[in-house]
């Protein structure tokens, strides 16, 4: 069974909630928030397919020449399987596809798993935001430089 990654539709938001409230290190977004990214013009927002289900989801705005991460999750259940490299790698190539010169997101101080995903493909730490999550956690800033 392989992987594959296609632009989210209305009818993928119950499952991109179901993803999204079980991660403690997430922000909690809501339905309602799901769907305004699928309708703002300039998020592109995709899921990622293993077995005919949605087993994660990433959205990106795109500003150029720049594009900003909002929201990167796979189900906890399908975590570890170079799932979430998929999603960022496909993001990545959109942007350098784009000609975009760079990306940046942020991610909780405490999603070690998220911060070493990022770190792998050459994020570096940018900034910090103080108690940004909704469990008190900071938002570590980080970008990649596109050539």
């Amino acid at each position: 069974m392989k992987p594959s990654v296609r632009p989210a539709r209305p009818q993928d938001i119950e499952a991109l909630f179901e993803i999204e409230k079980r991660w403690p290190t997430t922000p909690g977004w809501s339905r309602e928030q799901f769907q305004r990214e699928l309708d703002f013009e300039r998020s592109y927002f995709v899921v990622l397919e293993l077995g005919g289900l949605v087993r994660g989801y990433a959205g990106l705005w795109i500003l150029p020449p720049e594009a900003q991460v909002t929201t990167l999750a796979v189900a906890p259940e399908a975590a570890g399987q170079g799932l979430g490299r998929l999603l960022l790698g496909h993001l990545i190539e959109l942007c350098r596809g784009r000609g975009l010169k760079k990306i940046s997101l942020e991610a909780s101080a405490k999603n070690e798993r998220a911060l070493r995903l990022y770190r792998g493909f050459g994020f570096r730490v940018v900034g910090r935001r103080a108690k940004f999550y909704n469990d008190g956690s900071d938002a570590i800033l980080m970008d990649l430089a596109l050539p």
